[in-house]
Formats: C-alpha cells, sequence, structure tokens
C-alpha cells in the first residue's frame, strides 16, 4: 500500500518552513482508496514567489486549519503504507520538521518518483514533474498545486510499477528506518576513513555512483551520514556498497570539485550545497583589475599549493603544484589544470571565495611566468 503525497509551504529559509497545503492519496496499485486535501494555515507569512507560483495567498489559509489540526488525519492516511512523493526528500524533511515542532517524530518507509524514474525511465530528458508527465501523457491539472502535483504523481507510480516488472527495483528503492545503531558494515567502513578534507563518492551493489558530498572532516561526515534519520542519508545507507575518497587537501577546491561533479557526474541523489555558497554577488574588482590570475591554498602534503585558476573573468578550473617551475609557461600550467564546466554555482562560488579572501595568495600569470 502506498500514500502519494504532496505539499505546498511558504518557502523561506531551510528548516523554516510550514505546509500551506496538502494532499494524500492512499493507492493499492491499482486503485486510490482514500485521500485528503486542505489547505493549512501556516501561521507565518507566505513568500510572494509561492503565492505567484501556487496562486494560494495569506488570504486563503487564514482560516484554514492550523497543521495540529490535521496531523491526525495524517497518520490515519499514511498508516501502514509506504509513503510516495516526487522529490520525497523534500515531502519527508517538511513532516519531519512540522511533526517535530509537535513534539512529536514522524519516521516511515518512503519512496521517491524522481529516483525511480531515472532508473526505470532512463531516456526522459528531465525528471522535473512537468515535463516528465508531458513526455508520458500523463494529465496534469492545477500544476504546483498539492491535489494536482499528487495525482499526476499517482499516475507516473502506475507507470512505474508496470516498467518494473519483478519489482525488484521499486524494492530497493525504498528507503527504510530500521533503526538508530550502525552497522558493522559501516563501522568497518569508517575505520578506514581519516579526518580528511575532500570528496567523497557513494557507490551502490550495481558499482552506479549514487552520492557525491565534501567535508572538512570526512570521517566524521560520513559517520554522521550513515548515522542519521532523514531521507538522503537512509536512502544512501539503504543503497551502500563502497566508498571512495579524494583528498583536496583545502576546502575551497573540495566544494568547487563537488559542485562540479554532482553537475556531470549527476549521482542518483544529493544533498543540497549550502545555497548560501551561491547567492548572486557583484564581480570583485580585483577579477576585472588582475583578469588572468591564479588563486592559491594548502596542498594535499606540506611542500603542494592547490590553486584555482581564472581567465578573462571565467573560472577554468584547479590544480597543484609543488614548486613555480612547475607552471612557469602556459603549457605546463594548463597541464595542471582540471577543468571545471563554469555554470552559475561555480562562478558564484569562486568570486565570493576571492571577494572574502579565502585563499592565501593571488598571483597573475604574469608574476607566474617570471619564476
Amino acid at each position: 500500500m502506498y500514500t502519494i503525497i504532496d505539499l505546498e509551504t511558504t518557502g523561506g529559509k531551510f528548516n523554516e518552513e510550514s505546509i500551506i497545503e496538502v494532499a494524500a492519496y492512499k493507492f493499492d496499485g491499482v486503485y486510490i482508496t482514500d485521500q485528503f486535501i486542505s489547505l493549512v494555515n501556516p501561521q507565518r507569512d507566505i513568500h510572494p514567489y509561492v503565492e505567484k507560483l501556487t496562486g494560494i495567498t495569506s488570504d486563503m489559509v487564514q482560516s484554514a486549519p492550523k497543521f495540529q489540526e490535521v496531523a491526525k488525519r495524517i497518520i490515519e492516511i499514511t498508516s501502514e503504507s509506504i509513503l510516495v512523493a516526487h522529490n520525497a526528500q523534500f515531502d519527508y524533511r517538511i513532516l519531519q520538521l512540522e511533526f517535530k515542532r509537535l513534539g512529536f517524530e514522524f519516521s516511515m518507509k518512503s519512496l521517491c518518483t524522481v529516483i525511480l524514474s531515472q532508473e526505470l525511465l532512463p531516456e526522459q530528458d528531465s525528471y522535473k514533474l512537468g515535463r516528465l508527465s508531458r513526455s508520458l501523457g500523463i494529465p496534469l491539472k492545477d500544476r504546483h498545486r498539492a491535489s494536482g502535483d499528487a495525482l499526476a504523481t499517482v499516475e507516473l507510480l502506475k507507470i512505474l510499477i508496470e516498467k518494473d516488472i519483478n519489482q525488484e527495483i521499486i524494492k530497493r528503492s525504498i528507503v527504510e528506518f530500521p533503526g538508530e545503531s550502525i552497522s558493522s558494515i559501516f563501522k568497518n567502513i569508517i575505520e578506514t576513513l581519516d579526518n580528511t578534507t575532500g570528496v567523497f563518492y557513494i557507490y551502490n551493489k550495481n558499482k552506479k555512483l549514487i552520492y557525491i558530498d565534501y567535508s572538512k572532516d570526512i570521517k566524521n561526515k560520513v559517520i554522521k551520514l550513515f548515522t542519521s534519520k532523514k531521507f538522503i542519508p537512509k536512502y544512501v545507507q539503504n543503497n551502500f556498497k563502497s566508498i571512495k575518497v579524494h583528498k583536496t587537501g583545502n576546502i575551497e577546491i573540495a566544494i568547487l570539485k563537488a559542485i562540479h561533479e554532482i553537475k556531470s557526474l549527476k549521482p542518483k541523489i544529493n544533498n543540497n550545497i549550502d545555497p548560501k555558497l551561491f547567492y548572486k554577488i557583484d564581480i570583485p574588482q580585483i577579477v576585472y583589475d588582475k583578469k588572468n590570475f591564479i588563486i592559491t591554498f594548502s596542498g594535499k602534503k606540506d611542500d603542494e599549493k592547490g590553486f584555482i585558476l581564472l581567465k578573462n573573468e571565467k573560472v577554468l578550473g584547479y590544480g597543484y603544484f609543488d614548486l613555480f617551475n612547475n607552471i612557469n609557461t602556459e603549457k605546463k600550467l594548463n597541464s595542471r589544470v582540471v577543468k571545471v564546466d563554469e555554470c552559475k554555482k561555480v562562478k558564484n562560488y569562486v568570486y565570493r571565495v576571492i571577494s572574502e579572501k579565502r585563499y592565501k595568495k593571488l598571483l597573475t600569470l604574469d608574476e607566474i611566468y617570471k619564476f
């Protein structure tokens, strides 16, 4: 039995959102057997962007029930079922947040139709609900309203169930919450890790990359990942087979590398890297003044330096060198650079590093070529 849920929220800062609309459909794999749809009074302002996107205004929810008044019904309709949502980590997080405010813990088996669609419908160009629905011929009425999106997800789940002939992929994709104790396999993995700075990669039993993350202390970050009860960590735990670590020596290159590789390698699931790192800022004046330069950081070992290369206001990539003799010509420098795709996140992040002077030295290429 499944309960397909969609939530609309106030928007705003992470973990400060509140639900403004909920739709839940109990589904036995063939028929909808129960449903619950309601606006919810969030007792806080709705972000203007959300009002424009959903059409739900503060006036509309003023007389709606508060979350504590609908919480019991949500528990009833989700009981003895698997929670299903499109981008389930969002809906699951919001439900956990709302129940936590009431002093209760929300925990149930969950299934994400984005992840499932990536597995069972690999030919699709996009896995956003709107585009996916159009591609599959699924009627989608009242887009960005809870009921419309939830009903489209019901129809999508029907297709996915048919595609998964042996039900093996669906079973493997269900996120379960067996308890808080850490398993022996995770303990053994943790013992092999160091308290180092870098990027780590998680693979499933089919040797497919499912997760990329970065940290100043990889061992501690992995411990948190293996013990967390949140949606994304639980998915990683349930599908974990192996881990690979790439040391970077500094957090700046670790973040840059993670941004680039999440975009290019497209792991199955990922936490959103702190969005505050990518807020758009004005191009620092020094970028205009210096034009072609590197900024340096500590390297992976004591006698090594890491660097990020910029040319003509563009972020070209990062690399490492021991002596300036390693990079004192254009050919030598280019041979050391790991190129990155300069998306908005990459550009905004590096500009922020420069603006906040979170580097050791800034050296123009003319200065470097004189060594």
